[in-house]
């Protein structure tokens, strides 16, 4: 099984005169570093300066842009894109070239009060919410699957869970069925795999609902969202929307580029409690889950430490 899969975003426009004399495609392509991207072609992805300029060429134009109609709104003027229904195309391709950038590894993140060991220097962001923006749109951009079980490749072994939330574990190649897995909890809400398909996508409901006050032995905020977005079979959309839900959760600190207990790098978060500290590795390049580690730091159970490794996870008509 594999984890989710990157799909590459293809895009291609008619050349249609503008009313500055440029076609539509020129004005697209009127950004630093798109001759780069223009050359690269088909065959091999662009580099990651050429990705880097041109994120930063888009970014640019379209805050002179949004800046320029703000001026012109204060003073009453009447402001004219040079090209009516630009500014929706380049903020589209700010999301696809933010996608791309973080897919290739053109984006690192480092909390800039610590340095964790491996962060390149050229990282973007130092803050939590910026990564956790920007690894949603990754999220969006994986394909959308389905299958009979939910398969949890973990170091400690497989896991299966049907849709009817039996929970079967697979040792010495056979499979032992264990009962029923407990519902996920989201906030007010306790989720099967049915309830999981219905859950809203908007950010700012799921939000919500994660800070709804918590109920007698409620796990937090970040650990819910941190359970769907590795151990639940969650979509595409779902899982954009969640990130960007985490986004929105204060106390979320981003610590930077780390290495999970098997060697894979990714990119770190961690959330502290009055007795506790969560912390996610999450794969820029996919948006999957690599490591959660839950650490009690007070109380009876100090020192107590939780961890869970996915190597995959993924749909699967079959157990075993």
């Amino acid at each position: 099984m594999s984890t989710y899969d990157v799909e590459r975003t293809g895009m291609s426009t008619q050349d249609v005169e503008g009313e500055t004399g440029m076609t539509e495609r020129a004005v697209l392509l009127d950004f630093p570093g798109a001759d780069e991207l223009v050359a690269a072609g088909r065959v091999e992805p662009p580099s990651a300066q050429a990705l880097a300029r041109a994120l930063a060429g888009i970014e640019a134009a379209v805050a002179a842009q949004e800046a320029g109609h703000a001026a012109g709104r204060k003073k009453g003027a009447v402001v004219t894109a040079p090209l009516r229904g630009m500014s929706g195309r380049r903020r589209v391709l700010v999301g696809l070239f933010t996608a791309a950038a973080v897919a290739v590894g053109v984006v690192t993140y480092a909390n800039t009060g610590e340095t964790p060991t491996g962060t390149r220097s050229e990282a973007r962001a130092d803050t939590a919410s910026v990564f956790l923006n920007d690894i949603s749109t990754v999220a969006a951009t994986q394909s959308v699957s389905s299958g009979k079980y939910w398969k949890m490749h973990l170091t400690v072994g497989d896991s299966y869970l049907s849709q009817s939330m039996d929970f079967y574990v697979v040792n010495d190649g056979k499979a032992y069925k264990k009962g029923r897995q407990p519902d996920w909890q989201f906030g007010p809400k306790d989720l099967d795999w049915k309830a999981l398909d219905q859950l809203t996508t908007d950010p700012a409901k799921l939000l919500q609902l994660l800070q709804t006050p918590p109920r007698p032995k409620s796990i937090s905020p970040f650990d819910q969202a941190v359970t769907l977005l590795g151990g639940s079979p969650a979509s595409p959309k779902l899982r954009a929307g969640l990130f960007k839900a985490m986004a929105g959760l204060k106390g979320v600190k981003l610590v930077g580029t780390v290495k999970d207990s098997t060697g894979r790098g990714g990119t770190a978060l961690e959330f502290a409690e009055a007795k506790s500290v969560g912390r996610v590795i999450v794969d820029p390049k996919t948006s999957s889950i690599l490591e959660y580690t839950f650490t009690w730091t007070a109380g009876a159970s100090k020192g107590k430490v939780t961890q869970q490794t996915y190597l995959s996870v993924g749909f699967t008509d079959k157990i075993g």
